[in-house]
């Protein structure tokens, strides 16, 4: 499964805002807001070791104590080389934070993958599937896509993944852009801060994600908006002006598209049975407006709505073979393109170390592997997020997932920065200011804030496979003034291109081992 390095965000509730006296802009100086304090979960361990390695490396030291006190000096030695051949490949520094462990067990399960032909699906009528469909593939296969209503009657579109009890829902939103005095862009932060930090109070939530794709535009949405406000009689002039500017900027401008989803769990508790889709269906639709009227002062823009069961269909369908966008666009204008959730999946597909190959698409995608350190700006995504001319598709996919017990993760980071800093006889800078961090969560956390973890996947599509690598390329300088750091998931372009969709795969929840277990080795 794909592992996506999550760091923890404190955020804060949003304080009320007080209205400014009206003067004049050359009076206006407002001092740009700075954020930081976001930290890797708690790992801490001597030597570079995490406490879980260290407590198995408790047997062979005390074996080497007990053959050393009896003399036997080359039975000592020979576990002091396994303890040497156990522990270095865990501490030696690889790129991207990854130990050798890691690296070797990437490798080695995507060659047992290829080998049992597990990477390679073929759907469809000639395909390998019984029924012939083209389902979506790998952790999206059980998927089921319903029709359900708001408590307004608006309808909206369901994705329910019954092996893990998931159930998500799709935000179409129309962002507001950046252009705007420091103060209104400050305030937008700190209410979506705010929005963040609710998710955790709202109960039931497991994960959440926003995505930002930039792909090029077929013109047909300002062909038909020019056509359509044609009158009978107009001067020739203004025929003209008209064919020219639908002509011209047919494919110039890109389209920018944002979508968030939140992912919610039907899971009960110890004394209450899961709730079927039905009853999560009721659930949601109750707690929809006040989710939606939370967003519109975020920057997600004032015409928030909920995607449909065909929206969810027709742009799951894009992402899997951009070549057929145009068709389905014309079809959506035309009264709809009448696809179902089994056939928004790809024919073909090809799971490779490094490149993902859907249908008549090639796709690279990137995970983060450390987060911004130090402080930064509001704008610190806005390279990233921009269109660029060297990227054909660009789908930038921003993981949330609320801490539900901030109060112990904060603890622990507490715990583990001191256990970490213990190995040195001398307190380095770097020590000092991650236990003053840390402190710093608790505090604000006891006051109220919440914990939020959080993840970046970055995925490159384009129709040439010659143009790939030049669009890899490109991405890795766009995140330069983000001061945070991406890798390709090798091993894993599948499940990262699936998780950077916004279809609510909330990867924490797709692992074998549980979260707890794994943060302990």
């Amino acid at each position: 499964m794909v592992r996506v390095r999550q760091v923890t965000l404190l955020t804060k509730e949003a304080p009320a805002l007080p209205v400014p006296r009206q003067r004049g802009r050359s009076e206006m100086t407002t001092a740009q807001i700075t954020y930081g304090n976001i930290r890797k979960p708690g790992k801490g361990g001597l030597f570079g070791l995490p406490l879980g390695a260290l407590i198995g490396l408790v047997p062979l030291i005390l074996t080497m104590i007990v053959l050393v006190a009896a003399g036997q000096w080359a039975g000592a030695g020979v576990t002091t080389l396994v303890m040497g051949v156990v522990v270095l490949p865990a501490i030696v520094p690889a790129r991207h934070g990854r130990t050798l462990y890691q690296r070797w067990g990437l490798r080695v399960s995507h060659t047992m993958s290829e080998n049992a032909g597990h990477n390679v699906l073929v759907a469809g009528a000639a395909g390998r599937a019984p029924d012939g469909k083209c389902r979506l593939p790998g952790l999206l296969a059980a998927s089921v896509l319903t029709e359900q209503q708001d408590s307004y009657g608006n309808p909206f579109g369901l994705i329910t993944l019954p092996t893990h009890k998931h159930h998500t829902i799709v935000i179409d939103a129309h962002a507001e852009g950046s252009e705007f005095d420091q103060a209104v862009i400050d305030a937008k932060v700190a209410h979506w801060g705010a929005w963040l930090s609710n998710l955790d109070i709202e109960g039931g939530i497991v994960g959440a994600s926003v995505t930002v794709e930039t792909a090029p535009d077929s013109g047909l949405r300002l062909r038909r908006m020019a056509v359509g406000n044609v009158v009978a009689g107009a001067p020739q002039f203004a025929l003209a002006t008209v064919g020219a500017i639908t002509a011209e900027n047919r494919t110039d401008a890109p389209a920018i598209t944002t979508r968030i989803a939140i992912t919610f769990t039907g899971r009960g508790d110890r004394d209450v049975k899961d709730r079927t889709t039905a009853e999560m269906a009721v659930e949601i639709s109750n707690r929809l407006p006040a989710l939606l009227a939370g967003l519109r002062t975020t920057g997600a823009g004032t015409t928030v709505r909920l995607c449909t069961a065909q929206d969810i269909t027709d742009f799951t369908r894009s992402a899997y073979d951009p070549s057929a966008a145009l068709a389905i666009e014309e079809a959506r204008a035309d009264g709809g393109t009448g696809l179902t959730w089994d056939e928004a999946g790809p024919v073909f597909h090809h799971d490779g170390f490094e490149v993902y190959r859907h249908d008549r698409a090639f796709s690279t995608s990137f995970g983060m592997s450390e987060g911004p350190r130090g402080i930064f700006y509001a704008n610190c995504l806005q390279r990233l997020l921009a269109p660029q001319r060297d990227i054909e598709r660009k789908r930038v996919t921003l993981l949330f997932r609320p801490v539900h017990d901030s109060a112990a993760v904060v603890e622990k980071n507490i715990n583990s920065t001191i256990f970490g800093g213990s190995g040195s006889r001398r307190q380095t800078a770097r020590n000092q200011q991650d236990l003053a961090a840390a402190n710093q969560a608790a505090v604000e956390e006891a006051a109220g804030a919440g914990l939020v973890r959080f993840g970046l996947i970055v995925t490159v599509t384009t129709t040439d496979p010659a143009r790939l690598a030049k669009a890899a390329r490109a991405v890795t300088s766009l995140v330069g003034s983000a001061r945070l750091k991406l890798r390709v998931a090798l091993g894993q372009q599948a499940v990262a291109f699936a998780a950077g969709l916004p279809l609510g795969v909330v990867l924490s929840e797709h692992t074998m081992l549980p979260t707890s277990v794994r943060d302990a080795l």
